[in-house]
Formats: C-alpha cells, structure tokens, sequence
C-alpha cells in the first residue's frame, strides 16, 4: 500500500527472520528494499544504510517483543532518524494498564471475531505450522533455524509505557489513534 501511495518514496522493510523477508521479496519485488537486521541490537539502524532523516517509520507486530531497555533504545533511535514533524506509526498488540481492562479488551477482541466469524481463519501458529510443510519453504525454513531469533521479553508492556518511553526518546505528542481489543495503532510525531 506504502509504494502504491507513495510512488517516488523509498520504503525499508526490516526483520531478522530470513522466511518472512524472502517472503517478502517473493511479493513485493523491487517495489521495497528488503533489509537483515534484528530490530532492537545496538547499532540496528546502521544495516539500514539511510543517507537522509526518514519521513516516516512504520511498524506493525515487530515491537511488542522487545525488552523495556531494547525499546527505549529503539524509540530513542527512530526518533533521532525521523525528520521533525515526521512519525512513528506502530500497530501492535498492546496491554491496557489495569488488569480487569486488559481483561475486556481481550472479550472485545474475541466476541467481535466471533461476529465476523474470524475465529476460522488462520492463526500465527497455524500459519507457522503450514509454512513448515510447504517444500518451496524449505530453504527458508533451514536458514531460520540455523539463526538464533529473538525471545519476546516485552509483552508485558504496557500501553502507557509505551507511550511514556516515546515521550521519553523525543516524541512531542504520542498516542493511540485506533484500538480494538488490545491491538493498538500508536502515532508519535518527532
């Protein structure tokens, strides 16, 4: 969608996984600059190999997993690469701060994939278990192994921690502009 509304923009995909990025170069083409690096690791940004401040840096499911002091320097890093007026745009999935809220949100979530009878479509482990009998996967899925992923450490973060660490990194304004059941949208303006 990026590239289609944004024809003369340059778009960087990043991800440490070598299946979802050959995926992704199988789907997209040339149309993204597909990039190796391990969000989070000190000096992650420098793989990226940008020349200019980014517009723009967008991410979806990729930081719920990283420890507090790897997000703070995530945070601190994008802000720093962001032009001023440029944002950070992270859809993920995001705890409410009270227990009993976080609670309804997840009955939210599920009562509204019930109605729109979501609950039969794939799942990310169902997804990860077909992947691994597809034979044109093969590869990808022995380049996987062979590299050590990262564990999730963060996902007891939450929303308002994020929020707080935004502000903390150089963010002037940052919150949620969308949220159904405990999927957020967060949109931080540099």
């Amino acid at each position: 969608r990026l590239a289609a509304r944004l024809p003369h923009g340059e778009i960087v995909a990043v991800d440490a996984d070598p299946l979802l990025l050959g995926l992704g170069r199988a789907y997209y083409g040339p149309a993204v600059r597909f990039v190796e690096a391990l969000i989070g690791r000190p000096g992650w940004l420098g793989a990226l190999a940008l020349d200019r401040p980014l517009d723009a840096a967008v991410s979806t499911t990729a930081l719920h997993y990283l420890g507090e002091a790897a997000l703070r320097r995530v945070y601190r890093d994008l802000a720093d690469r962001l032009r001023p007026g440029g944002v950070l745009v992270n859809g993920d999935h995001l705890r409410q701060d009270a227990g009993r809220l976080c609670e309804i949100a997840r009955a939210v979530g599920r009562r509204r994939a019930e109605r729109q009878r979501a609950c039969g479509h794939e799942d990310w482990d169902s997804w990860w278990a077909a992947a691994h009998t597809d034979p044109e996967l093969a590869a990808l899925l022995a380049e996987r192994r062979s590299r050590p992923l990262p564990a999730s450490e963060g996902e007891h973060l939450t929303l308002s921690a994020h929020l707080t660490l935004l502000r903390e990194a150089g963010f002037r304004h940052a919150g949620p502009v969308w949220q159904f059941g405990n999927s957020h949208v967060v949109v931080a303006v540099r």
